[in-house]
Order: structure tokens, then sequence, then C-alpha cells
């Protein structure tokens, strides 16, 4: 008779992991449509749970997503999001519904909320503001002019750099940029405004294109009015 065989331990999260997830998190919910605070409900205990985007075990749900994670892979900050009981319930009973590529969302939009509100500086001044943001705008366009899309010279090397340098450069800048922007927002004027709106869409729809591979026609381009926002006075 064959000896059964024993169940794979799974890798224990480790203390530092839990620490960044509590810091990214801001100790709420990280679906976007709770957003709980973690901590409200029982004195002096939270009532937390760390859930897998891609889990611990090959039979887990959204298990056939991640098949080329490593098991120290998958106990890692980038394979964690901080739920509520019920959210992490949901999650893992309907996968299909909350696939991978939701749930990190979440995390992105997550680490955002927070970074507005804690980790955004707060200016006086206009051209405090625009001091900050001129170099993130300077490397955009030198990415752009080096590696963009031109008539005559996109050839597959030159596509492969913009894609590369869109993901690593261009749009952590941008959304630095419409951080802080979205936390001075007091600083600008109607017009800008309404420039960092069409900005914001034109980001969405880059970021879309080059994680997503949602190639719609007719997407909005950079707005050339972004290039001097904050310059000058109000």
């Amino acid at each position: 008779m064959a000896t059964p065989q024993k169940k794979k331990k799974r890798l224990k999260l480790e203390q530092w992991v839990k620490d960044q997830m509590w810091s990214e998190s801001g100790g709420h919910c990280q679906n976007p449509d709770c957003r709980v605070d973690l901590l409200s409900f029982v004195k002096r205990k939270h009532i937390a749970e760390l859930a897998h985007i891609i889990p611990a075990s090959d039979d887990g749900p959204r298990s056939e997503d991640g098949t080329t994670l490593t098991e120290a892979e998958r106990a890692l900050p980038e394979n964690i999001v901080l739920l509520c009981p019920t959210c992490h319930t949901v999650v893992d009973k309907a996968p299909d519904e909350y696939p991978p590529d939701a749930l990190h969302e979440w995390k992105r939009m997550s680490e955002e909320a927070r970074a507005i509100a804690h980790g955004t500086p707060l200016f006086q001044s206009r051209s405090s503001a625009r001091s900050v943001i001129e170099p993130l705008l300077g490397a955009n366009k030198a990415v752009f002019e080096e590696y963009g899309p031109a008539d005559n010279l996109f050839d597959d090397s030159r596509a492969d750099q913009w894609r590369k340098q869109v993901q690593a450069t261009i749009l952590p800048n941008s959304r630095e940029i419409l951080r802080l922007l979205a936390a001075n927002r007091n600083l600008l004027t109607p017009e800008e405004n309404a420039i960092v709106h069409k900005f914001a869409l034109h980001i969405q729809q880059l970021e879309d294109r080059h994680t997503k591979g949602d190639w719609t026609p007719g997407s909005v381009r950079f707005p050339t009015e972004m290039t001097s926002i904050m310059e000058g006075d109000k």
C-alpha cells in the first residue's frame, strides 16, 4: 500500500512582509469598495487578513495564474493584499470575478491613496510646486524624445525600449505628478484643473496599453499645456 504524501507546509509570511502590508494599506481593507478600518472593531485587536493574490499552495484560488511564481515569491508583499475577513472570503470564493490583475489594481489604488494622504508634500506657492514637478516632466520628455513613437523611427528595438521606459520611468513619474497636483489642487487655475484631468486620462490609457494590452483606438494624447503647469502666478 502506497504511503500517503504529507501535505507541504505553506511558507510563513515574515514579519517585515506583514509590517509592509500594514504600511501600504494604512490599516484599511485594500478593496476600494470597502476600505473599512481594520483596527476599529475590537479593542487592542485587529480583523485584518493577509490574503495571497496567487495562493501559497497550488490548489488554491487563482493558482492557475501563478505557475511561474516560486514559493518564496508567493510570500512577498507584491503577492499579498490586506483585506477584511468578508472581502477575503469573497475574493477567494469567486476567483474568476477577482483575478490577479484586479487585486494588483486594488494594491496600486491603496498605495496611491496613502501617498496622497500622507506622503505628498503640500506647497505654499506655485513656484515651489513647479520646482518639484518640472524635473519629473523633464525626465518623461527625455524618454519620449529618445524612444517615443516617431515617423520612420519606430523599429522593433526602439519599440522595446519605449515599452520598457514607459513602465520604468514615464508611468511612475506621471503618477507622482498626479499625486502632487491632487494634493495641491488649490494652487491650480480652473483651466489647469481641466488640463490635469486630460493628463490623468492620457496616463490611464497609456498604462492600459502598456500593462494590460488594451490598444483601443482614439486615445487621448499628452496635453502639451502640461509642460507649463504651475508656471507663473495663479
